[in-house]
């Protein structure tokens, strides 16, 4: 379809508005390089020209040539596999003594027809399919390029059509380039042609269900796209289109595929294809290929890549082994990414809230609550920008940590939820603000801030600067817990983009804030609150031995970071840093404000400076901790892992770390229990201890494999599906963990469980 005529007076400027394109536009060529085909009488389906990269071509040169076949909108012409109808394009080339090379097919679109009922694979347009051919040497004066397009060009109805081209280029001493034109033309398609994973900087694996593929066995089958230098170093991966678009198969004749659906990858910041698929009752056993075209984008760039990898055949009846993955199990991702991004940001919403209630938090929600009936003596607008102030220091401390994990990913580096508290040097940090922040509920000091003393029992005492930190500590104190709900959203961040990481660490900062923004804006709730007095001087005092708690569980958790001889080390750092605290506070009641501020500085820079200076250097890691009152633990391996259910025995994983105070709570509540014990003994289960206290990236990629960020994660392997682990929920309970242990016990055991009495 051609554009129409400018009116006559606006001929000169039109002419002087395409003066630039004109220079761009592609020259013209020989009449005998032209042709039309599948004209149905009223007007042409199909322009074919006959294009060479090169205006002489020296003899034993190779030259690139093609023919660009340009469409009517709405119709289409076929790719080399024209999928569920139609017919491939066919070019026949005829150049005397010349080689000609294969034909470089660009990534095809693809096309819904029939309600969606026929998929087909094409182009439409335009499209430039070309070739290189080596010009024969010796060759006199002139190269004849001859070649015959034959193609099915189809809109509702199909027509066929064949046109034939020639060309006539000059042969020379050297070979002479095209006009810019042609050649950005030649630059243009060949960008869409596929390339080998190697040269597009990505490793495609295939998975399947089973080990060999019979005639006539239906299958499930994956694909998996990363780019990785090695564990820790991974280049971002993602699908650049739908799921049903993302692969072009090019499979056998025998062979029928099925899209399913795109799903994340289970171990490294990548994407994973699911397909279904059937194969033909008469095909015969042999070597054969899974091929198409897989649209990707590597770090940013959008990328076609060629998939070629084997297809494992047997004869009909012969046995093959079926091979279970949590890959080809677990239900792919919709296509479509905005709903599995709403759901991970209402999950992460209602994490962050259940997170309130988790043991880590409740040190700093007891200093909200006293915050909260404190600032309610000082009015409405008071409490309202507190709990702006705190929501607002929450999500900007989950802003920093977001902003902090999405670099550490560009640097190549992995992490998972509460990777901070693996460093000791961030664990001593905290440790020395829970204590300043407990000796000043304590009175023994104050905080100033400008021309404000915010921990007095006075207006100051409840601004906002001091609600913002609470928000901030709140995030800090919180990131070694799990909440229900909260472990999916987050394992869903980590796999996804920059943005997505941000979008639900928001969330979680969100819905950890929530109630009490709500109880700071909603007056009714308001007038539920007390009213102050005297008592508020002794809650306050007991809400800083309850931070002072939380600093003997920082202690224990450098005890297995370190050693335990760093503890005595850390422990008197923190009464050098006490002592400091209290010269600080008495100066502050002799009112002697310049030496109270020189001395907080001083107090300031010794602390970083002893900080830094602490021996922290961790020992090599032992063997795993053991569960308390519980012996029967062994420290997890994947080694360990198979030989055990290939024994035929089951097992139960626990993930854990010293940080994880989710962990030591269903530790000490549940997995000690005398029912769970009596199960794991009479069921034969072997229990395997994976601490990841410590950095470890065999425990980081199993985490992801099952689409979790952090701790806790508990997995019960049954000796029958060793693939199919069952994964229990963050919060144990006893009916839940001895349920699992039953299921993946064998039959006999488990019979022999229901008849033994309790």
């Amino acid at each position: 379809m051609r554009p129409p005529r400018s009116r006559r007076p606006l001929l000169p400027l039109a002419l002087l508005a395409l003066l630039p394109a004109a220079a761009l536009a592609l020259p013209p060529v020989p009449d005998t390089a032209r042709g039309r085909g599948a004209d149905d009488g009223e007007r042409a389906r199909v322009e074919a020209r006959l294009y060479v990269d090169a205006d002489a071509v020296a003899p034993g040169a190779r030259v690139r040539a093609g023919v660009l076949l340009e469409l009517d909108r709405g119709w289409h012409v076929y790719w080399r596999n024209s999928g569920d109808s139609g017919l491939p394009t066919r070019l026949d080339w005829d150049v005397p003594g010349a080689e000609i090379g294969a034909l470089a097919w660009p990534a095809p679109s693809v096309f819904r027809e029939a309600g969606g009922m026929i998929t087909t694979y094409g182009y439409a347009r335009e499209v430039l399919l070309a070739t290189e051919i080596e010009v024969p040497a010796p060759a006199h004066g002139v190269l004849e390029l001859e070649v015959a397009a034959d193609f099915l060009v189809c809109k509702v109805q199909c027509i066929p059509g064949r046109i034939d081209l020639a060309r006539s280029v000059p042969v020379a001493a050297e070979t002479r380039p095209s006009p810019p034109a042609v050649h950005a033309l030649f630059e243009r398609w060949a960008a869409r042609v596929p390339l080998d994973p190697q040269q597009a900087g990505v490793r495609v694996e295939a998975l399947w269900s089973q080990s060999a593929i019979r005639p006539g066995d239906s299958f499930e089958a994956a694909i998996a796209a990363t780019s990785c230098d090695s564990a820790e170093h991974c280049t971002p991966v993602s699908l650049a289109a739908a799921a049903d678009e993302a692969f072009v198969p090019d499979p056998p004749a025998t062979i029928e595929l099925e899209t399913l659906g795109a799903r994340r990858h289970p171990t490294a910041p990548g994407a994973l294809l699911a397909l279904r698929g059937r194969a033909s009752p008469d095909a015969v056993a042999g070597d054969e290929r899974l091929r198409g075209v897989l649209a990707l984008r590597v770090d940013g760039e959008k990328r076609h890549v060629e998939v070629d990898l084997p297809l494992p055949r047997a004869a009909s009846g012969a046995p093959v082994a079926q091979l279970g993955s949590p890959w080809l199990d677990a239900e792919p991702l919709p296509a479509n990414a905005g709903l599995p991004l709403l759901s991970a940001l209402g999950l992460a919403l209602l994490g962050g809230l259940i997170l309130n209630l988790m043991p880590c938090v409740l040190p700093v929600l007891a200093i909200k609550v006293f915050g909260i009936a404190e600032t309610s003596q000082r009015g409405r607008a008071a409490l309202r920008a507190s709990g702006r102030a705190y929501t607002l220091g929450i999500l900007t401390t989950m802003l920093a940590l977001a902003g902090l994990v999405v670099g550490l990913r560009a640097a190549g580096t992995s992490v998972g939820w509460g990777f901070q508290f693996q460093e000791p040097l961030f664990v001593v940090a905290i440790a020395s603000v829970l204590t300043l922040f407990a000796l000043n509920l304590f009175g023994v000091f104050e905080i100033e801030l400008g021309t404000g003393r915010l921990a007095q029992l006075s207006r100051e005492a409840s601004g906002a600067r001091r609600s913002f930190f609470e928000g901030l500590l709140a995030v800090v104190v919180a990131t070694p817990c799990s909440a229900p709900f909260m472990g999916t959203a987050v394992g869903f961040a980590f796999a996804s983009s920059a943005a997505v990481i941000v979008a639900v660490f928001a969330a979680i900062g969100l819905g950890l804030a929530l109630p009490y923004l709500l109880v700071s804006h909603v007056p009714a709730w308001s007038r539920w609150l007390p009213r102050g007095g005297a008592w508020m001087l002794y809650l306050r005092r007991v809400l800083g031995f309850a931070l002072l708690a939380t600093v003997v569980w920082l202690l224990s958790v450098i005890a297995g970071l370190v050693s335990p001889d760093a503890v005595v080390t850390l422990l008197a750092f923190l009464i050098a840093l006490s002592f400091g605290a209290w010269l600080l506070g008495a100066l502050q009641q002799a009112q002697h404000g310049v030496a109270a501020r020189v001395t907080a500085l001083g107090v300031l820079a010794a602390a970083l400076l002893g900080a830094a200076s602490l021996p922290l250097d961790p020992e090599p890691a032992s063997a795993a901790k053991l569960a308390p009152a519980s012996g029967a633990w062994r420290a997890y391996s994947p080694e360990a892992l198979r030989d055990t259910l290939a024994s035929g025995r089951p097992a139960f994983v626990d993930y854990t770390a010293d940080w994880c105070l989710t962990c030591k709570v269903n530790e000490r509540l549940v997995l000690t229990d005398r029912r769970v014990r009596q199960a794991v003994e009479r069921l034969d289960v072997v229990l395997f201890k994976a601490d990841w206290t410590r950095r470890d990236e065999t425990i980081r990629l199993e985490l992801a494999r099952h689409g979790k960020a952090g701790v806790p994660m508990y997995l019960v392997y049954a000796p029958s599906a060793p693939e199919r682990p069952a994964l229990l929920p963050e919060i144990l309970t006893v009916d839940v963990v001895v349920d699992a242990l039953n299921r993946a016990a064998p039959a006999q055991r488990a019979q022999l469980t229901e008849e033994e009495p309790t």
